[in-house]
């Protein structure tokens, strides 16, 4: 590793926080050196990615560098990550400094993706064995047979989006917004089946990440609250009112994304708001335990799951199922992506 000399040039650097104890972000590029200094008020884990067209999408987390940077690094000022002859910024020339740009985060697990200035936090979901299912009864007795028998499933592990997609995310992949409540960073919705995989196709081109619906069997995992959970009945409490927005609080529209109690994962509005699409069609459930389930081979209708501003609590829960046509764009339809690798397409 080469080192600075006295009296470098200090270039325009953009800012990028991702994380409210990182600050002060910027950096020093003279041919294959590079500084990035920031500042950090806690004791943290950190990591470092990159764009190279201002922000508008960044690269995978960089590895092999050196410096402040990785597990349990100390608060303070001027904390220093070096970095030389990086593979990333090869064939990128000095003239194009001001396109660059350097985000440094705590690694506190989640994964971000970035298109235009919008941001995909998503959260890491442990794999693991959990009964699927209704396995504990609603507000009076809404037992549905569609939601039994319950059944052992075991899952692999996978990154799950921390919010509903956004109008703001529609618009930034598809240039378009289909939503009937309209506000950047709230759910889009009258969106159908179809209409989520022409839109995952498109995001995925742009950003290199292999995106997909959640089948329904990680839906109801991450829901519960994966290997966190509590045993709610519905997304991240015991009633609804606290997490959801449903028919009785909603006043008949969707709300901005996150504004309710998130489940044990850190994830918000999986009860209520908008229904999410998942990768299934509808079938009936089997009592044998399953692994990494994907529904059946066909049928008519594809999984819709939490329920949304129209639900009455009890299509709210966990465990509750419903479908509908994969044309079918309602109102209340919306979706949450998955991702199963933090690694980009080769």
């Amino acid at each position: 590793m080469k080192h600075f000399a006295i009296g470098l040039i200090m270039l325009l650097a953009a800012i990028t926080t991702m994380a409210q104890n990182v600050s002060n972000v910027q950096f020093e590029r003279k041919g294959k050196e590079l500084v990035i200094t920031y500042d950090l008020d806690a004791k943290s884990d950190v990591r470092v990615s990159l764009s190279i067209d201002s922000g508008a999408t960044y690269s995978g987390y960089i590895e092999g560098l050196s410096g402040d940077v990785g597990a349990g690094v100390k608060p303070g000022t001027g904390k220093r990550i070096l970095a030389y002859d990086l593979p990333q910024l090869r064939f990128v020339p000095e003239e194009m400094n001001d396109q660059i740009v350097f985000r440094v985060e705590v690694d506190d697990g989640t994964f971000t993706v970035t298109v235009g200035n919008v941001n995909i936090k998503l959260i890491p979901v442990e794999g693991g064995t959990f009964t699927m299912g209704c396995t504990k009864p609603a507000a009076g007795s809404y037992y549905y047979k569609e939601e039994l028998p319950t059944h052992e499933v075991t899952l692999s592990s996978f990154y799950i989006a921390q919010y509903e997609v956004t109008q703001q995310l529609w618009q930034a992949v598809m240039d378009t917004n289909p939503a009937h409540f309209s506000g950047d960073n709230m759910p889009v919705e009258s969106i159908s089946w179809n209409d989520a995989q022409l839109f995952i196709m498109r995001l995925s081109q742009m950003t290199g990440y292999r995106f997909r619906l959640p089948t329904e069997a990680e839906w109801e995992y991450a829901a519960r609250g994966g290997q966190k959970s509590k045993g709610n009945i519905y997304a991240g409490a015991a009633d609804v009112a606290l997490c959801g927005w449903y028919c009785v609080n909603s006043n008949n529209h969707t709300h901005l994304v996150g504004q309710l109690q998130p489940n044990e994962l850190g994830l918000y509005d999986m009860s209520g708001n908008v229904w999410e699409w998942c990768s299934d069609w509808l079938g009936t459930y089997s009592a044998e335990p399953q692994t990494n389930p994907l529904g059946p081979k066909d049928g008519l209708n594809r999984v819709v799951r939490g329920g949304s501003i129209s639900s009455p609590s009890y299509g709210c829960r966990v465990s509750d199922r419903s479908g509908q046509l994969p044309e079918y764009g309602y109102e209340f339809y919306g979706m949450r992506l998955v991702l199963d690798s933090i690694k980009k397409d080769e």
